[in-house]
């Protein structure tokens, strides 16, 4: 199914539902989040704690899309909402996505609800929510990432990256080998290259997560309680194992406190590598087709 088709199909109904089989859910469920975004869904809710390193502090992601609290939601009229959750979470805690259920089964707008099984019930309900009459059942979220695959391949590009069916992690390794010829095979790879980087989107949360409003440059974490969180916080968006989000965030962390300048945006923006940026997306044909669209705005992109 192409990408085009499944947008309609997301959206043709009050609920749609599809599942993310993942060996622990409470890791991994946000992979699906971006191409969900390129399908055209701007407003998303799922834990809070997915967007923190710790209890009460900052939020940190990617992409520009709504970030709704479930609790506390202005969702504005006729507009398709996608929550992102799990069993222990509907069952187990106070965030329950009953009432959200209820309200898009008597207003505009779809509900997509990613969950981590496919006999996701929410509280109160009779039956596997796939199963109610209201219900759009859309499969497996693999099935989107193998939709954006084709797509990718027809359009002239890849999915490098082996390990992960984030789809904002493909592209930015594919933006990489763009502009500076190597190619990546490993998300491990891509945050190895990423402090040398500044052109790639996703260069842009390390940023804001490295920096403070009270001092200059780059700040490292706190090691006790930051650095951990964000380890968790890879782990949640990047099919990777507890040790390999640790090492990860450990790395990016030394880095900034070898050298204050990285993932300073200051810097950055003087940085050579951003001229050459633009000068590829000039290559770039954003009427060829969607993935060339968002290659050439990612990178011609104001600077930080």
């Amino acid at each position: 199914m192409k990408p085009e088709a499944l947008s309609d199909k997301l959206t043709r109904n009050h609920v749609a539902f599809a599942y993310d089989s993942v060996t622990n859910s409470r890791w991994w469920m946000l992979r699906s989040l971006p191409a969900l975004h390129y399908l055209g869904i701007d407003h998303f809710t799922f834990p809070t704690s997915w967007r923190q390193f710790a209890l009460g502090r900052s939020q940190y992601d990617y992409l520009d899309y709504e970030y709704h609290v479930i609790g506390n939601m202005a969702v504005p009229d006729g507009a398709d909402l996608c929550v992102i959750t799990n069993g222990h979470y509907e069952t187990e805690t106070s965030y329950s996505i009953e009432h959200l259920v209820n309200r898009f089964t008597s207003r505009e707008g779809t509900l997509v609800v990613i969950a981590d099984s496919p006999q996701f019930t929410p509280v109160g309900g009779q039956r596997p929510l796939y199963q109610e009459q209201f219900t759009e059942r859309i499969g497996t979220v693999g099935s989107f990432y193998e939709s954006f695959k084709e797509q990718y391949r027809v359009s002239g590009w890849e999915m490098p990256l082996t390990d992960t069916r984030n789809v904002f992690m493909q592209d930015n390794a594919n933006l990489y080998e763009f502009v500076a010829g190597d190619s990546l095979h490993r998300t491990e790879q891509l945050f190895e290259i990423l402090p040398d980087a500044p052109y790639l989107p996703l260069f842009e949360v390390f940023s804001d997560i490295f920096a403070r409003p009270d001092e200059y440059g780059s700040v490292p974490l706190n090691t006790e309680d930051e650095v951990p969180g964000l380890a968790r916080w890879l782990r949640r968006r990047i099919e990777w194992d507890r040790q390999t989000s640790a090492s990860v965030a450990r790395e990016l962390n030394r880095a900034v406190s070898r050298d204050g300048s990285v993932f300073d945006p200051s810097y950055a923006r003087r940085n050579p590598a951003m001229q050459s940026a633009r000068n590829r997306a000039r290559d770039l044909n954003p009427n060829d087709n969607p993935i060339d669209a968002r290659y050439h705005e990612f990178l011609t992109k104001e600077a930080l």
